[in-house]
């Protein structure tokens, strides 16, 4: 604002200044005139009777008229009456009243006055010629300081320099005032506000001010964008609500889902050591049994009740709901687990699975029970893809800050078409009744809340390899 005003003061302080300096010339030209008019009635005088004294008086009441000098000469250029004292020049010599004579013009001789009240006072100077008809009379010369215009001028330039001030102070002071109500502080709050909504910390419903100017518009056109914005978080933050909690249901039914794909083979697995246990407790009630041979037949009991135990207490730890807790973990161990689970079941017998796992912990940060859920459901999705016969591998290994268990098939691999369609929901080729199509998208989502990703390579008739890669815990394992 102060800029402002400083830009406009200069500007209407240089209008001032040019307007006084095109008055200059008019002020010097009506002293001009005055000279003429003085000049004249000398003139009348002189042709009536230059001999009777009156001349003197005439010179004397006209000094008063604001010429300090007059000397009134004769054609030839004898001084004929001279009143004031010699001025300074410029003053018209006897030559120059001579050549005013002979010339018939006025001479005029101005010392230029300055554009500012400084430097050397500035005077006027005139020889006119006079004539009685076409005979000449004689010629006046007549001097004047311009000391009272310089004065005039002086006043002019205050009184411009006095208003420039004055218009300044209350240009500065009201534009501020106007500025700061009508720009400034609306800006503020607007900047506030903003902040505030950053922040969620913005409540909607503030009465505004000066809602009638441009600012006052904008506040009010913001107020709505954040209300609106504060609806459509609500409505976000509700929908993102509903899809965790959807997304939950589904990995919760897909996991059930893979308990009952598991209740089959497991009845089968846990009949078989069940059976053997039986056949055991029978043999023991002889009496022609030795000691060691009861040794014997307790030490295969205890066996199958481990392995019975281990594979239900597995079963048990995958089916539980639990929160997901990203920690370190051995990711040879889960894969193991995993294996162990997946070997109860149908599709897994007649396969070869090897297990190419890296030397030491492959240390991971995850999710034991989830990643399990996930091998799993690449282990079924491999098995089946082979239809019980060819080689099925898991692999561990490290690469730098990551780590990466893959399920690699001998199976009929994937058709190019639906490769990219593997993850979404309920796309399945799979004959109605024999899946959902849900295990890769749930794996992938498992996946990637564990920040990691699932990468897929396939050919057809080749194969199929399924990488889980994983953030790596940098305390511990190797990098292969």
């Amino acid at each position: 604002m102060i800029s402002l005003a400083l830009l406009v003061a200069a500007a209407v302080g240089l209008i001032g200044l040019v307007v006084l300096k095109q008055i200059q010339p008019r002020m010097i030209a009506l002293k001009v005139e005055t000279g003429l008019v003085m000049a004249k009635a000398i003139e009348a005088r002189l042709i009536l009777d230059p001999s009777d004294g009156s001349l003197d008086k005439l010179l004397e009441s006209l000094a008063s008229a604001g010429f300090e000098h007059i000397v009134v000469v004769d054609p030839a250029g004898e001084t004929l009456v001279s009143i004031g004292p010699e001025p300074r020049p410029p003053w018209p010599k006897k030559t120059d009243l001579r050549e005013a004579v002979q010339s018939r013009r006025v001479l005029t001789f101005l010392d230029e006055p300055g554009f500012l009240p400084f430097g050397h006072q500035p005077t006027l100077a005139l020889a006119v010629p006079m004539f009685d008809g076409m005979r000449p009379v004689g010629a006046v010369g007549l001097h004047s300081s311009l000391a009272g215009l310089r004065r005039s001028w002086a006043q002019i330039e205050w009184i411009i320099f006095i208003y420039l001030t004055l218009d300044t102070a209350v240009t500065v002071l009201f534009g501020t005032y106007v500025l700061n109500r009508r720009l400034v502080q609306p800006l503020q709050r607007m900047v506030n506000r903003v902040r505030a909504l950053a922040e969620g910390e913005f409540q909607p419903g503030r009465t505004l001010e000066g809602e009638g100017h441009e600012i006052g518009r904008l506040e009010r056109s913001f107020e709505t964008m954040a209300v609106k914005l504060l609806e459509s978080r609500a409505r976000l933050e509700k929908n993102l609500a509903s899809l965790e909690a959807a997304q939950e249901s589904l990995v919760r039914s897909e996991k059930m889902a893979t308990v009952g794909r598991l209740a089959a083979g497991l009845a089968h697995e846990l009949g078989n050591p069940l059976g053997s246990m039986v056949g055991f407790i029978h043999l023991l009630r002889r009496d022609d049994l030795t000691e060691a041979e009861r040794e014997d037949f307790l030490g295969r009991m205890e066996a199958e009740t481990g392995r019975m135990d281990a594979i239900i207490r597995a079963l048990l730890d995958f089916a539980r709901p639990t929160p997901v807790r990203i920690e370190p973990l051995d990711l040879n161990q889960v894969a193991s687990d995993a294996l162990a689970l997946a070997s109860v079941q149908k599709w897994s017998r007649g396969l070869d699975i090897r297990r190419d796992m890296a030397p030491g912990p492959v240390m991971a940060l995850g999710e034991a029970n989830r990643l399990i859920q996930v091998l799993l459901n690449l282990l079924v999705n491999a098995g089946q893809a082979m239809d019980g016969q060819g080689e099925l591998t898991i692999r561990t290994v490290r690469r730098d800050d990551k780590v990466l268990v893959a399920v690699i098939d001998g199976g009929a691999g994937i058709d190019p078409a639906d490769l990219p369609h593997i993850f979404e929901p309920f796309f399945t080729r799979k004959p109605p009744g024999q899946g959902t199509g849900l295990g890769l998208s749930v794996s992938q989502s498992i996946v990637e809340s564990l920040g990691g990703r699932i990468e897929v390579e396939s050919r057809p008739g080749r194969g199929s390899v399924f990488t889980v890669v994983l953030p790596a815990d940098e305390s511990g394992g190797q990098t292969v």
